[in-house]
């Protein structure tokens, strides 16, 4: 069961490695993230997370998909990194800045596949045809790892202002699963 919380956040930097996704293959995701386990990456950052006392996910991992430009148009960059405030981490990895949003953030309890795409199909699907307020806010998507089983998937959101937009962000959201 997927559960939804709207929060707000403060800015937050991430450090991380990059792939470019181009398309709507979802295995080019799973693919990436064997490749870091095996060459040592993602626990390399994990090490940089332990480092931080506070951080706006609570996260262990976390995967962003860099959608600012379009959301609806699913050919982005996707790191995988943790929160840090390290700037210096031997030009290993790259920093990104996540900026302050609102977000619906979908909760489920696992932490594989299965219970991140339960998390998406339930916020895109479901919460933004059926139940929401809000609109995509044109930032970075996020699925956020924990070292418990739980997995978290996040929006950044914005308020719909009138029923034109609305429907605008319904059509484009059918299309997303339509072709």
């Amino acid at each position: 069961m997927v559960d939804v919380l709207i929060t707000e956040k403060n800015n937050f930097d991430i450090i991380g490695t990059k792939t470019w996704i181009g398309g709507t293959e979802n295995e080019q995701f799973g693919l990436f993230w064997d490749k870091n386990h095996e060459n040592g990456n993602i626990e390399m950052l994990k090490k940089y997370n332990m480092e931080v006392k506070y951080t706006e996910t609570n996260s262990s991992i976390i995967g962003l998909s860099c959608t600012e430009k379009n959301p609806f148009i699913r050919e982005f960059w996707f790191f995988i990194g943790v929160e840090t405030n390290e700037n210096s981490n031997n030009k290993i990895f790259e920093k990104y800045r996540i900026n302050a949003y609102k977000w619906a953030i979908f909760k489920n309890n696992g932490n594989d596949f299965n219970a991140l795409m339960e998390c998406e199909m339930y916020a895109w699907k479901y919460w933004h045809l059926e139940k929401s307020k809000y609109i995509h806010d044109n930032g970075p998507e996020m699925e956020v790892y924990f070292n418990e089983n739980k997995i978290e998937y996040w929006l950044p959101i914005k308020e719909i202002k009138n029923t034109q937009e609305w429907n605008d962000n319904i059509n484009k959201i059918r299309s997303m699963f339509t072709g």
